[in-house]
Order: structure tokens, then C-alpha cells, then sequence
């Protein structure tokens, strides 16, 4: 089969197709120009496009950004092993936490609490935003594109219950922690 069809209802009235797996698809292509004209966008005629408003005052970047590989200006990993109930800085200032990867090695369930705190946390006391659960012999990990927001600096520990007073550590050396941070 050929790509293009006639129109039965006018003779010589041809409708732009393109034959795909025995199917005509229409196809259309676009175009610009004022009225009576027009011109096929391509690469060498591309589309036109006009900024509406006004560029905010500082800013450099007006749109998304395509992500390359680089050597700098990625993320920082904190790494530990042994995580426990000795609250922990992952760093003392504003941050995102773009994902982890934490391992129990135990034989018993662990949880892994972050805190929206520019120092070490007092785990137990200190008020978690979020319990992350690593059942026993098990891996858990995330990742986070756009990251998660801690205004005043990122905080961990890990414990051997959920509850945010609970204390309890988890077995020794067996939380194994990466946290991939901003």
C-alpha cells in the first residue's frame, strides 16, 4: 500500500496520508504565516516563539533544563554503618534528600527517622518528619527526582519501633545507610 489516498467525493482531491502497517494515518504538518500564507516549520524555518511577560528580575534560566552527565555539582552521599539510636547530622544547613538505600543486616525489623534539624537529633525526643521502615534482612530504597525539603538542615538515627519516643536500638552494626543529598 502506498502512502496518500484519493477522496472518492471529488475527483483528483488527494488527503495527505502515511501508510503505517497497512493503516492510513493522517498526517499533518505545521505550519505558520499570516492569512493566505504558509510556511512548513522545519529546521531550517523553525517555529516561532515570543516570550509573553517579563523575565523575573536575578533569574538566568527560563524553562527546564536538560540534565548531562558531569564530573561536578552532583549529589553528596552520607554514608554510615551501624546507624543506631545516636542521632546523626547529615548536613547542618537547608537541604533535599534525593533518595536512599538502607540495608538491615538484623534479624529484627529497624526504622530509619529524618529530621528537619540543623544539629544531631536526640532520637527519642526530637520529632521525626519521616519513619522509614527496613524489615529485618531486608533492603529498602527510593529516589526522589525533584528531592524532599528540609528547611533547617537534614538529622538521622534508626531505632527498633516506629513510635517517634521509641529508643530502643536496633541491632548493633546492622543498619547499613546511604542517604543522597542536596
Amino acid at each position: 500500500m502506498s502512502d496518500n489516498i484519493t477522496l472518492p467525493e471529488g475527483a483528483g482531491t488527494l488527503l495527505a496520508t502515511d501508510e503505517i502497517l497497512g493503516v492510513h494515518v493522517l498526517r499533518a504538518k505545521l505550519q505558520t504565516g499570516v492569512d493566505g500564507t504558509a510556511v512548513d516549520v522545519s529546521q531550517n524555518d523553525p517555529l516561532p516563539v515570543r516570550l509573553v511577560g517579563s523575565h523575573p528580575a536575578g533569574g538566568n534560566t527560563l524553562g527546564a533544563v536538560n540534565v548531562k552527565p558531569a564530573t561536578a555539582g552532583g549529589l553528596s552521599v552520607y554514608r554510615m554503618i551501624g546507624l543506631s539510636t545516636t542521632g546523626q547530622s547529615v548536613k547542618s544547613s537547608a537541604g533535599q534528600v534525593f533518595g536512599w538505600h538502607l540495608a538491615n543486616s538484623g534479624a529484627s525489623d529497624a526504622f530509619v527517622k529524618l529530621y528537619d534539624m540543623a544539629t544531631a537529633p536526640t532520637v527519642g525526643t526530637s520529632t521525626p518528619v519521616a519513619t522509614l521502615y527496613v524489615p529485618a534482612g531486608q533492603n529498602a530504597s527510593a529516589e526522589y527526582t525533584n528531592g524532599i525539603a528540609f528547611t533547617n538542615g537534614i538529622g538521622i538515627g534508626a531505632t527498633a519501633a516506629a513510635a517517634d519516643d521509641n529508643t530502643s536500638q536496633p541491632g548493633a552494626n546492622t543498619m547499613i545507610v546511604n542517604v543522597f543529598y542536596k
